[in-house]
């Protein structure tokens, strides 16, 4: 943006490109314009970053896990009344893949819930490392396992997910016991 790189909708005339931006765009070809590919090296070596390769379900884990994550705060704080509201705003607000039926849901019935705080305690692990190694980086805390979270995998390893009628997650059930003071089901 500084440079007034917006795709398509800059021409570069001095280097006969129809657009500019990440690509340089010729005609119906674009390439990955070396000017940006330089400027990511540069910062990649000022910020102490080497380049690795990244397996697509590591990519997936840092996209959707702090989104899931951040949907058990966003019920802890009373913001939502249930989780199934949370996969409703996903699901036609953001386009969440409606075939997983929400981030909340996800979680719960394709991920499972103790996996997901492994998972999460893994990445916020691994953050830790790199941000006490790097002092560029800048601290993050979205990878820390929400209490809520943290509270379910407790009550399902209580055998409270058994006692929870069907067709209700176990974050909801969870919920509702807080809120009547702490009791089980």
């Amino acid at each position: 943006c500084e440079r007034n790189r917006f795709g398509l909708k800059t021409p570069d005339k001095s280097i006969g490109a129809k657009g500019r931006g990440i690509y340089i765009h010729k005609g119906r070809d674009k390439q990955v314009d070396p000017e940006v590919v330089a400027q990511m090296e540069t910062i990649r070596q000022a910020k102490g970053i080497k380049a690795r390769a990244v397996p697509d379900e590591e990519v997936e884990e840092r996209l959707f896990l702090p989104l899931i994550n951040e949907g058990f705060r966003i019920l802890e704080e009373g913001h939502a009344l249930r989780s199934s509201d949370i996969d409703i705003v996903y699901l036609y607000g953001y386009g969440f893949p409606p075939a997983k039926g929400g981030p909340m849901f996800y979680a719960e019935n394709y991920m499972g819930l103790p996996k997901l705080l492994e998972r999460l305690q893994f990445h916020a692990a691994e953050t830790k490392k790199k941000q006490a190694a790097n002092k560029t980086l800048l601290p993050v805390d979205y990878f820390e396992p929400a209490q809520l979270l943290l509270e379910c995998v407790q009550a399902e390893k209580a055998g409270m997910k058994a006692k929870v009628p069907p067709g209700v997650p176990m974050v909801d059930a969870v919920l509702g016991a807080k809120k009547k003071g702490g009791s089980k089901l």
